[in-house]
């Protein structure tokens, strides 16, 4: 598993290669519905299901609410305004798609190795031993 494009697609985390990538390089691009409001509950929805819809934008899955009034339509980064980012990417949807095959697998791994590490530490046993140990364990 490339972790670097693990971190990269799937958490997004600032630490890509080599680098690190400038924290809040993005801003968010927001849009403003005074006449549209979200429900506070869903109780206070379903009494008003039939008086009030929710926003199109959010029904299409384009934007999400931010708080009761703004929604949130994707975010421009802040060093080259024309890049834009939606909320939702069929790209990026794909690569995590992919990721997620092979998570199960890495983190099974990680425990194994844990694991043997543990048992190496302990002087009495034999690698041989260790290894018959983590096999019938994993």
């Amino acid at each position: 598993m490339d972790i670097a494009n693990y971190r990269k697609h799937v958490v997004n985390s600032p630490y890509v290669t080599n680098h690190i990538l400038p924290e809040n390089s993005w801003d968010q691009v927001r849009k403003y519905v005074p006449d549209w409001q979200r429900f506070a509950d869903i109780g206070t929805y379903l009494r008003n299901e039939n008086s009030m819809q929710n926003h199109p934008k959010v029904n299409s899955k384009e934007a999400y609410w931010v708080n009761c009034t703004t929604l949130c339509l994707g975010y421009r980064l802040r060093n080259n305004p024309v890049i834009f980012r939606p909320i939702f990417g069929i790209d990026r949807q794909r690569k995590i798609n992919q990721f997620q095959v092979r998570i199960k697998h890495a983190v099974r791994k990680r425990e194994e190795k844990r694991a043997f590490i543990e048992l190496f530490k302990i002087k009495k046993f034999p690698r041989v031993l260790i290894d018959k140990i983590i096999k019938l364990a994993y």
